[in-house]
């Protein structure tokens, strides 16, 4: 006899940055999905003082959106569960998992270094991995990953957090900031027109309750 476990299972979100040259140590996947998040969407306009009276109305490109949310990490379920890596480290195995994400991979920096001593490459910052944001199915969007606030809040016997609040705040990638060449860009091209269906389909919904409301 089968039995309804209580909640649906809930997926997890993550921030993944496409790197091959270490691929495992740059996927986060929550540990818990955010309470709250904080999205600021702003229209791309004309640099300042180069604007027209006939530019107020032009759709510059897609607009500018920058998110903000809390990721909490806590030690105790894998403490509890005898977790041998949880043990060792507490949560600072998470922490750095995030904190990758804004390092360019040691691979990288050290052959760049050698071409470089050699005399092979002129000196250029290497180029980052692709980060991707997935908070469901109707939000995978490529990233810039702008800062993490990291809060360490209480530490094992050997000093490693066993609780911490990260706030991420993160830049989201258009098709006007990727080369058409990119994944990035297809991706960011695919969410919006995710977003027009959604968009559609809701006006269509509102519209048809208004004509009933009406004839009612």
């Amino acid at each position: 006899m089968s039995s309804f476990p209580g909640s649906p299972r809930v997926l997890a979100g993550a921030i993944v940055a496409v790197d091959p040259t270490a691929p495992l140590a740059r996927i986060a996947v929550f540990q818990y999905n955010p309470d709250e998040v904080t999205r600021t969407l702003r229209p791309r306009t004309p640099s300042a003082g180069g604007a027209s009276a006939s530019d107020a109305r032009r759709v510059w490109g897609a607009a500018t959106e920058t998110i903000t949310m809390t990721v909490e990490l806590d030690a105790t379920d894998g403490l509890e569960a005898g977790d041998p890596v949880t043990q060792a480290m507490g949560v600072s195995g998470r922490l750095a998992v995030l904190e990758m994400q804004l390092y360019p991979s040691t691979a990288t920096v050290i052959t760049n270094a050698a071409l470089t001593a050699a005399g092979t490459i002129e000196v250029l910052p290497p180029g980052g991995p692709l980060t991707v944001l997935a908070l469901g199915p109707g939000r995978v969007v490529p990233v810039r990953l702008d800062s993490l606030t990291i809060r360490e809040q209480a530490f094992d016997v050997a000093l490693n957090p066993v609780r911490a609040s990260v706030e991420v705040s993160l830049t989201v990638l258009t098709y006007d900031d990727l080369p058409a060449t990119e994944v990035g860009f297809a991706m960011s091209l695919a969410h919006q027109v995710q977003q027009e269906v959604r968009a559609s389909v809701a006006a269509v919904s509102g519209a048809v309750g208004v004509a009933f409301s009406v004839g009612g």
